[in-house]
């Protein structure tokens, strides 16, 4: 039982360490995007902002374009 207990200890060590990574629509956007949203956020309600900024960054996180230099000469 010691290996499985250690491999389950590293395993459950590894998701708090980088699990927000597969949940968190923010952690592989690009800094300006993220910046460029929260500049938004005076301009909704202050009890709907959380709410708001997850949602808008969760769709920019689904339909983002991988490459957007590709996609002009497509066009």
């Amino acid at each position: 039982m010691g290996i499985l207990s250690d491999l389950d200890k590293k395993l459950t060590d590894n998701m708090y360490e980088h699990g927000s990574e597969l949940t968190d629509a923010v952690s592989d956007l690009p800094r300006a995007v993220v910046e460029t949203v929260d500049r938004l956020m005076p301009f909704i309600q202050p009890e709907a902002r959380e709410a708001v900024r997850s949602q808008v960054l969760g769709l920019v996180h689904e339909y983002r374009i991988e490459n957007p230099s590709g996609s002009a000469a497509q066009d």
